[in-house]
C-alpha cells in the first residue's frame, strides 16, 4: 500500500501554465514558512525590521513561528498538487485567491503602527493577480 494515492496528472485538462501559479503559490509559502520557523526571531526583527523589545516580543516571535509552521503545511499541499494532483488546480488556485485576498485585507484593516507593510504582502498581492489570471487558465479546455 502505498503512502499517497496514484498521480492524478493525466486527468488535468486545463492549460499548463497554470499549475505554475499554484507552483509559485508553493514557494512563496514554503520559503516564508521556513524563515518564521528557522530565524531565531522568526524574521520579525532581521527581515520585517519590527522593534521586539517589549512585553509582547516574545509572543510575536512564537506567533509568527506558528504561522510559519502552518505555512509550510500549506505549501506542501500546494507543491503535492503540482508535482502530484494537477486536477486540483483550479479548486486550489481559488482557495490560494481566498488566502492571499484574506491577507491584503488583513493589512488593510489592521495596519502596523511602523507604517510599513510586512515583506510577503507584495508577494501576495502579485500571487493573488497572477492566481486570478490562472482561474481562466486552469478551466478545461473544451474538446
Amino acid at each position: 500500500m502505498a503512502f499517497l494515492p496514484e498521480t492524478t496528472n493525466d486527468q488535468y485538462k486545463g492549460a499548463n501554465w497554470a499549475y505554475y501559479v499554484v507552483g509559485l503559490a508553493s514557494l512563496q509559502s514554503l520559503v516564508g514558512g521556513f524563515l518564521h520557523v528557522i530565524l531565531p526571531d522568526s524574521g520579525l526583527g532581521v527581515i520585517a525590521d519590527l522593534n521586539l523589545a517589549h512585553e509582547g516580543g516574545l509572543l510575536m516571535i512564537s506567533l509568527a513561528a506558528w504561522v510559519g509552521a502552518t505555512q509550510i503545511v500549506w505549501g506542501s499541499v500546494l507543491a503535492l498538487v503540482v508535482l502530484r494532483y494537477r486536477n486540483f488546480t483550479l479548486p486550489v488556485l481559488t482557495l490560494v485567491c481566498l488566502e492571499k485576498a484574506l491577507i491584503l485585507l488583513g493589512v488593510a484593516l489592521k495596519p502596523s503602527n511602523t507604517g510599513e507593510h510586512p515583506p510577503g504582502i507584495y508577494g501576495a498581492a502579485l500571487i493573488l493577480g497572477l492566481s486570478l489570471i490562472a482561474i481562466y487558465g486552469a478551466r478545461a479546455k473544451s474538446e
